[in-house]
């Protein structure tokens, strides 16, 4: 389900690599609301722009997400075999 991504030479899961990308907007955010009168305006924008591209970033990886999890679901759907209500109902009472 999940992939295997490479990040700084190492290896990581998605979940890995997502909770490396909140981190890093967690910080930025931080350093925007902790430090907003020693930071000039022009790096202020930079930040709030890298900011902005992580949050992309992060809903880029949720939608990854759940598209991995319908396709697999569809997939285990169409794996089912055709059968008929009757057939599963008699099916679930056998193995009772």
């Amino acid at each position: 389900m999940f992939r295997i991504l490479y990040f700084k030479n190492k290896k990581m899961n998605l979940w890995e690599f997502k909770k490396n990308f909140e981190k890093r907007r967690y910080n930025l955010l931080n350093t925007l609301q902790n430090g907003k009168e020693d930071i000039d305006l022009s790096r202020q924008h930079q930040i709030y722009g890298a900011i902005k591209e992580l949050e992309n970033t992060l809903r880029t990886i949720d939608y990854f997400q759940e598209q991995t999890v319908k396709n697999n679901f569809d997939i285990k759907l169409s794996k089912e075999s055709k059968k008929t209500v009757l057939q599963r109902i008699t099916k679930l009472k056998l193995k009772k």
